[in-house]
């Protein structure tokens, strides 16, 4: 790993870039709502175009990635997600922004599966951690993202503007990609493709994908509905509550830092067990207590819920000894197609029994973790308790 200096530097700032341009949506979602007079149920339709775009890019990138080389996926994917943000300055139409949010899902699903594949090119060792560290960087860029976006809203700025202050990490970024070599092994190797037929074929897989799915569903939505639900049902003020977001992605990188000690220590799937509990604990809680502390125990959930996505990408890693970029693809896609509905959903409820019931039916999702973890745990041949 230490040849590949540069290539875990830039897996790791990709990751800073994908939590930071993810996670300042969730604050933004009030402000773009009244700037195009919308309901919940369009802004559910938004955020599933993002997924949608999100998820194509994660399906095809393995498979690009095996014809063009993970350097090329990745430029692409940062070229399309800079595209769509400065095209947002020039709309007028809400349905025009739900197209340039797929295009903006295309470019970050296109970045997302060219870290995780050179995370599964590179951490070869101790993956388990290796994994939650690549990740942790996510949550860092989490963790500035919705108090950055806060504090730009305080300041006058236009959502629009707000998201055009991205590209300049982007930038940075391509340039340094430009300037960095990806060795032969780095690549992908179409040797290494699993034909989806093959793969849809396997029990597990669809578990994994659940797996993944109620996990990223439970994430993503807290991240994209608690500052409306705070704002709403708590009568926080877009700033405030966007600070109880920025604490809830704080707490998530923490555990994504210690997390890797756990999982090497007690086990990948036992601790995916205890944390998505504990998740579940906190979040019932959070929503049982209507005064304004009450809003910490969503916050505090984020330390549980943080090494759900690269625990099980460690999983993946170890159980499939060869095609591991065409398995995290299928299966990253599928979960993405679950969170895509989900969002969806969740807008759904909102407009239908309200705000309350709305992000309170993400419970269901983190109930779903532990459920599909259980019948998971029985088809696995890699032995994960040691």
């Amino acid at each position: 790993m230490k040849r590949h200096r540069k290539l875990v530097f830039l897996a790791f700032m990709m990751m800073v870039m994908l939590g930071f341009i993810n996670n300042m949506r969730g604050t933004l979602i009030p402000p773009i709502r009244d700037f195009f007079a919308v309901n919940y149920s369009q802004i559910g339709v938004m955020l599933m175009a993002a997924t949608f775009g999100f998820m194509s890019a994660t399906f095809l990138g393995g498979i690009a990635a095996s014809h063009f080389g993970l350097k090329k996926v990745i430029a692409f994917g940062f070229l399309t997600a800079a595209f769509s943000i400065f095209a947002m300055g020039y709309i007028n139409s809400f349905w025009y922004l739900i197209i340039l949010m797929t295009f903006l899902g295309i470019g970050l699903g296109s970045v997302e599966i060219g870290a995780n594949s050179l995370g599964a090119k590179i951490f070869v060792e101790r993956s388990g951690m290796m994994m939650n560290m690549l990740h942790l960087f996510f949550g860092v860029g989490a963790s500035i993202g919705p108090r950055y976006a806060g504090w730009l809203i305080s300041l006058g700025f236009a959502w629009h503007q707000i998201y055009l202050t991205a590209l300049i990490l982007i930038s940075a970024l391509l340039l340094f990609l430009f300037f960095t070599k990806f060795p032969v092994e780095v690549e992908n190797n179409s040797k290494d493709n699993i034909a989806v037929r093959e793969i849809v074929k396997q029990k597990k897989v669809w578990l994994f994908a659940a797996v993944l799915g109620s996990g990223v569903v439970a994430e993503i939505a807290i991240g994209s509905w608690l500052v409306n639900f705070l704002h709403v049902e708590r009568a926080f003020t877009t700033a405030s509550a966007s600070t109880y977001l920025s604490l809830f992605f704080i707490v998530f990188t923490v555990g994504r830092l210690v997390g890797g000690y756990f999982t090497e220590h007690i086990g990948y799937i036992k601790i995916l067990i205890y944390f998505a509990a504990a998740t579940l604990f906190l979040f019932i809680i959070g929503l049982l207590v209507k005064a304004n502390y009450g809003a910490f125990f969503f916050s505090a959930a984020g330390f549980f819920i943080s090494i759900m996505f690269p625990t099980i990408m460690a999983v993946i890693m170890n159980e499939f000894k060869s095609g591991v970029s065409s398995y995290m693809g299928f299966i990253i896609t599928s979960a993405s197609a679950i969170n895509m509905v989900s969002n969806w959903l969740i807008g759904k409820i909102n407009d239908l029994f309200g705000v309350f019931t709305g992000f309170a039916s993400i419970s269901f999702f983190i109930l779903m973790i532990i459920v599909f973890l259980y019948f998971l745990s029985r088809e696995l041949e890699y032995d994960f308790a040691k």
